[in-house]
């Protein structure tokens, strides 16, 4: 049997669909049993199939207990934030829960982790020409957004485990679009597509369909591959390109004007004070607008080399399902 922790999440329950497919049995951890099966992937039959547990990374006998009988685990599970008051929970979330998990993992003789990592732990290319891959290095925390620093943490806590004797495969995807929730992470871009977002920005970055980290992460477990951390990439693109895209495929219009700078500047602060009033977390910060006008660009020919039979989807694919997913909760 395997685990999927984040099971409950855009990645997780995408790993435990995947899982299912292929035959393996699968325990999955939750924390909030309204949200079992919110993604929209997996239908009542399937849900009932798996051996559900809850259990936060953060409690570590809760995780021993999960992990009895368990020979493999996916690590899906991730606080993404870059709201600065939630640093701390995301720290505790990212990196002493994987802490957690890899000690738990060894203490009750786990195999093998697999972990969706992240861009954000790379670092930074070897020459700033270059795409950023799996020869960027970490050059300290400075100028690094909280996230960024809490995944690269966490990634070190399982490099940790394999000194001590685990199994381990990494995959860092860049930002992760296709059919799922909407209502938070960076699937909410489609939902502020949809609802007429205006502004575009001048920044660049990778996207890559949340059923490819899915395939990659059950293709590396197939095929024994460990050892190794892989950048999951498919596309890169301007946000200008993505959101006229993205917009066809909802049949709306797209976002079509450059704020300046400065401008940015303002509205993150707005919408943070905006946000604490209603009582929610803000949609852009003082991080996203630094990202919304960094242009970067991301390797991810490596897996395609040393995985038999791993491709990416196509762009047009994973927009199209997305944007379906999107329609389907928009207008219940």
């Amino acid at each position: 049997m395997v685990l999927v922790t984040g099971a409950t999440g855009f990645v997780g329950e995408h790993v435990v669909a995947q899982l299912l497919a292929r035959g393996q049995k699968v325990r999955a951890l939750y924390r909030n049993r309204a949200k079992i099966g919110s993604q929209g992937l997996l239908n009542p039959i399937q849900i009932d199939m798996v051996d559900w547990v809850k259990a936060d990374v953060i409690d570590y006998y809760a995780l021993e207990d999960a992990l009895l009988g368990i020979t493999k685990v996916f690590h899906c599970a991730a606080f993404i934030s870059y709201d600065p008051n939630q640093r701390d929970l995301m720290f505790e979330t990212n990196i002493k829960g994987t802490a957690n998990l890899i000690n738990a993992c060894l203490h009750q003789g786990v195999q093998r982790v697999l972990y969706v990592s992240s861009i954000a732990a790379l670092g930074q290319a070897a020459e700033p020409h270059l795409p950023i891959d799996e020869n960027a290095s970490w050059k300290g925390d400075k100028g690094q957004s909280n996230y960024a620093i809490s995944k690269f943490r966490a990634e070190n806590e399982v490099w940790r485990g394999m000194e001590e004797g685990l199994e381990v495969a990494v995959v860092c995807p860049s930002v992760i679009l296709g059919p799922g929730q909407v209502a938070s992470g960076s699937n909410q871009l489609f939902r502020k597509v949809y609802q007429g977002l205006r502004f575009y920005s001048p920044g660049a970055t990778g996207f890559v369909d949340v059923r490819d980290v899915a395939n990659a992460l059950c293709m590396l477990d197939e095929q024994n591959i460990i050892g190794k951390r892989y950048v999951l990439n498919g596309h890169n693109l301007s946000y200008q390109q993505l959101f006229e895209q993205m917009a066809a495929a909802l049949q709306v219009k797209a976002p079509n004007l450059l704020p300046p700078r400065w401008m940015a500047e303002i509205g993150w602060r707005v919408n943070k004070l905006m946000a604490m009033l209603k009582g929610k977390m803000p949609f852009i910060t003082r991080e996203t607008v630094r990202s919304a006008y960094t242009k970067k660009s991301f390797g991810g020919s490596k897996i395609l080399e040393k995985v038999a039979g791993f491709s990416y989807s196509p762009l047009e694919k994973t927009l199209a399902d997305g944007a379906a997913a999107t329609l389907v909760q928009l207008k219940k």
